[in-house]
């Protein structure tokens, strides 16, 4: 949870991570990327990327996505022509921008709670079930860019 007396409204939280994705696109894909209504429904596969917040915030951030949206992330963030989703870049890339997302939000954070601390990005292909269940609070969001969806949990 967050360490603070009075939490974050969950819109607050949403309008925070819209605001860094927005901005990680924008500047580092050079794409812009609008959140949706609604969850992913990826039936293929997942990568996985996770971030953890420690210290004034006890959380994580999570993104997934199914590995055709991965590996287009991948060219676009790397610059690539092509990428192929098995391609161990397209895991790098992924949890580069899980790790710049979670960055992001974290910058828009007032005091106390933007001391915390984050991880390094771990990444995985065994999909969602081993991460789920550990915090109380999740805020899901689903995100588009150019046609490609992706989603993004904040849980604390």
């Amino acid at each position: 949870m967050l360490a603070t007396g009075n939490p974050t409204p969950q819109n607050e939280m949403v309008n925070r991570l819209d605001s860094a994705v927005s901005e990680v696109f924008e500047m580092m894909l050079e794409r812009s990327c609008d959140p949706m209504d609604g969850d992913v429904h990826i039936v293929d596969g997942r990568i996985v990327a996770r971030i953890q917040f420690t210290g004034a915030v006890s959380g994580e951030c999570i993104l997934y996505a199914s590995p055709a949206t991965a590996a287009v992330t991948a060219e676009a963030l790397l610059g690539t022509a092509s990428s192929e989703p098995c391609d161990p870049m397209v895991d790098d890339a992924i949890g580069e921008l899980c790790n710049m997302i979670a960055g992001g939000w974290k910058s828009k954070l007032e005091h106390p709670q933007a001391g915390c601390l984050i991880s390094v990005p771990a990444v995985t292909r065994e999909g969602l079930v081993a991460l789920e269940g550990k915090f109380g609070t999740k805020f899901s969001r689903t995100y588009s860019f150019q046609g490609n969806i992706f989603g993004i949990v904040l849980a604390f």
